[in-house]
């Protein structure tokens, strides 16, 4: 037992060398980091690199809880309310239409039963946009669209892994009751969101009563796996629980709950933490992805690509341009081709697919080989093909916003809002006693005057280019609608005004905001 946990450990190590190499790698090389860990998987592999094996668990009970908390932490919840209804098209409606379509064209094309085809499209289809979410920030592609793209991720793993579930039932017992199917699905998902609001809100309000940065940091790992494993326990999606506590920890918490130092805390730590089980993730893809078996079974392999890429353009185009007809802010059809190929498919599927490998259900023995070569093939498709395309297709659209007076002005506006927040922390410390009056008023100056040239250039700049300008006007305008509308819900709920009056003016301000250009 001790030498197969010093084995496990040494290659543990081997990989994250390994993975750090990779990461230097790619700052000279025109390569996207996640992608340059599968290539160099593959390249490992052929050379008889025997590392961790993946597995059902570790993806889904390990790397999976602080992945999908870290991403739902950072999204802000306002911009993906305006795009809620986007989303939630795309990571259900669309989702299950991928689904339906994958599963008869495979049916069809390659004569397997129609509910292994049918599972195939579950465990394909769930999106996993590391990659070209990391490039969007390089490039500076628009706010909205990535929150789109994540938001989409975030909520199809959750609903991915429940219809993979709800299949595979149907293949086990043979029943099938499209009712019981409908309520089920809605049961492990609203349920799911429950929990992670209802431990969330424990944590938020425990937060609220804590002024300890390390102590906060391990208590969000604690709600992130504390989460998932409740919602498991009581056999409801642990994605979706996750998702809601980041959501609420993220935003709420954030702001109500955590002083400067436990938000830097939080966000440098769940961005190591993502970046380390994201670089072994796609390392130990790389290392597993059978090459050699996948060309003995080429055909299958591209049948697989092309029914799993048309499934996808179908279920993105088809209902986006309809909702188009009713949105006031539409998506564009530059979008909507970046979101239809931005949907990479990378860990979800492997962890489904591995989770079969012991399955007794005869018609998954029958054809296990067959789904895993397709799962295989199409993420190995997927990851290298249309994540390094990737980047040529956003310029090609034209869709990098970001100027280099914008990146100018982004970094001004940081670091005067970073001075104006220490400024409020030395002012903090004083009036607790912790430093003299005079090194105060010595550090206050050198801060003061700091923060005076800092403004001075992003005055500056706001007025030598007036598209700065117009965008921050928009920006100030929009909090200035939302604080509005936060004080006219406050009023509501105190009693201080009718509920219908509230509403109607909700409506107008909500109209003020749809009619803003988005940022």
């Amino acid at each position: 037992m001790t030498s197969e946990i010093l084995l496990s450990e040494v290659q543990f190590l081997e990989l994250l060398l390994i993975a750090i190499l990779v990461a230097i790698a790619v700052k000279y090389i025109r390569l996207p980091y996640t992608i340059a860990l599968v290539l160099c998987g593959l390249v490992i592999s052929l050379v008889g690199f025997k590392g961790i094996s993946l597995s059902e668990e570790l993806i889904m009970l390990i790397f999976l809880p602080p992945l999908i908390f870290e991403g739902a932490i950072h999204i802000d919840l306002e911009t993906l309310k305006e795009n809620l209804l986007i989303i939630l098209t795309l990571a259900f409606l669309g989702l299950i239409v991928a689904i339906i379509i994958t599963g008869f064209l495979m049916y069809y094309l390659v004569s397997i039963p129609l509910l292994i085809a049918l599972l195939f499209g579950a465990m394909i289809m769930p999106t996993d946009p590391v990659s070209v979410l990391a490039m969007f920030k390089k490039l500076g592609v628009s706010k909205r669209l990535s929150t789109i793209i994540e938001g989409e991720s975030l909520f199809n793993d959750g609903t991915g892994v429940v219809l993979f579930t709800v299949i595979l039932s149907i293949i086990e017992t043979q029943k099938f009751s499209i009712i019981l199917t409908i309520f089920d699905f809605l049961r492990v998902v609203i349920l799911g969101l429950g929990i992670g609001f209802i431990t969330g809100y424990a944590a938020y309000r425990i937060l609220r009563h804590i002024d300890d940065h390390l102590i906060e940091v391990v208590l969000t790992g604690i709600l992130a796996y504390g989460t998932f494993i409740i919602c498991e326990h009581f056999h409801v999606s642990g994605v979706m629980g996750v998702l809601a506590a980041g959501l609420l920890i993220g935003n709420k918490g954030r702001v109500f709950a955590m002083s400067p130092k436990t938000r830097v805390a939080i966000q440098e730590t769940w961005e190591l933490v993502a970046f380390i089980i994201n670089s072994l993730i796609f390392l130990m893809i790389g290392t597993q992805i059978p090459i050699g078996e996948i060309a003995t079974h080429i055909s299958l392999v591209l049948v697989s690509i092309f029914v799993v890429v048309l499934a996808r353009a179908i279920s993105v185009y088809l209902p986006l341009l309809i909702l188009n007809l009713k949105l006031q802010k539409k998506v564009p059809l530059t979008w909507i081709h970046v979101i239809n190929w931005s949907g990479l498919h990378g860990s979800i599927p492997i962890a489904l697919l591995l989770s079969l490998h012991e399955s007794q259900i005869p018609e998954i023995k029958a054809h296990l080989d067959e789904l895993y070569f397709m799962v295989f093939g199409v993420v190995l498709f997927s990851l290298v093909f249309q994540g390094l395309s990737m980047e040529f297709l956003i310029k090609k659209l034209r869709l990098i916003e970001r100027k280099q007076e914008f990146e100018k002005y982004d970094r001004l506006l940081a670091e005067k809002i970073a001075i104006q927040q220490a400024l409020n922390e030395l002012k903090a410390i004083r009036d607790r006693g912790e430093i003299p009056a005079v090194l105060y008023d010595e550090l206050e100056k050198d801060l003061k005057h700091e923060l005076d040239e800092t403004a001075k250039n992003v005055e500056e700049l706001i007025t030598k280019y007036p598209e700065i300008k117009e965008k921050q006007m928009i920006y100030a305008k929009k909090r200035m609608l939302l604080a509005k509308k936060a004080a006219i819900h406050g009023l509501m709920i105190k009693g201080m005004i009718s509920e219908d009056l509230a509403n109607e003016i909700i409506k107008e301000i909500d109209s003020k905001l749809d009619e803003m250009t988005e940022l």
